[in-house]
């Protein structure tokens, strides 16, 4: 009876054996050819360009990006650039482009002015998502927010004071029931208190039904204007029985 001889399979490593020396001589030239190519002066940035902005100069938006000259633009790590680029106040949003050999661009959108905090310590400018765009030390025509308690982060942070949220989201109310209002408070019952570019006062109560309320304003308001006099406040706290208080 014949015995079968059993030939053991080589192992991956003594099947490559022959060609050790090819692959360290590959794996070699491809190191000094990506180092190479990384240190490559073709590849350090030629020119870098903006796009979008109005309000930050490009040159910040440059510097920001923090793109050495020195650098490949290749491994650029483009999510940090935006990242940084992106806190700035003004900034929204920021694209980073590369084309070859070197170019940069960087494309951006920016933050509009909303309305005027006003703190017991300070007044600053915020944008529609309560992002602190700057300090202000103008007089601006936007609606302006009086929240004496607010608590007012750095320039680029946004708002989280609950009063604040509350104030930004009546004035939208308001706005789209063609109400124009100067500035938007609350007194110390919580009840909304509001002043028209006009001087007149809206006396708005409980901000919980307040669509019903502002949709009584314009009307109010253009019946006592045909009688031709002159109003200093609307009471709406009990919006089935308004009143009117003349000058």
């Amino acid at each position: 009876m014949s015995k079968r001889v059993q030939r053991k399979k080589k192992s991956p490593a003594l099947a490559l054996r022959p060609f050790w020396f090819a692959i360290c001589v590959i794996a070699i030239a491809a190191a000094l050819g990506g180092y190479y190519a990384a240190t490559w002066p073709g590849f350090f940035p030629k020119r870098i360009v903006v796009s979008g902005n109005r309000t930050v100069p490009s040159q910040e938006i440059a510097q920001r990006a923090h793109i050495a000259a020195d650098a490949n633009v290749w491994l650029l790590n483009t999510g940090a650039a935006r990242r940084r680029i992106e806190a700035i106040p003004y900034i929204n949003e920021a694209w980073i482009h590369r084309s070859l050999p070197a170019n940069v661009r960087i494309d951006v959108t920016e933050r509009s002015p909303y309305a005027v905090l006003e703190s017991s310590s300070q007044t600053v400018l915020i944008d529609r998502d309560l992002r602190v765009l700057q300090q202000l030390d103008r007089s601006v025509t936007l609606p302006k927010f009086i929240v004496p308690a607010a608590n007012v982060p750095a320039e680029g942070a946004f708002i989280k004071a609950g009063a604040v949220q509350r104030l930004r989201d009546d004035y939208d109310v308001l706005t789209q029931a063609h109400v124009i209002v100067r500035s938007l408070s609350y007194d110390k019952f919580g009840d909304l208190l509001a002043t028209m570019p006009t001087g007149v006062r809206l006396l708005l109560g409980d901000d919980t039904d307040l669509q019903k309320k502002a949709a009584l304003i314009p009307p109010i308001l253009s019946q006592v204007a045909a009688g031709g006099r002159r109003i200093a406040a609307v009471d709406l706290r009990a919006p089935k029985t308004p009143v009117v208080e003349y000058r």
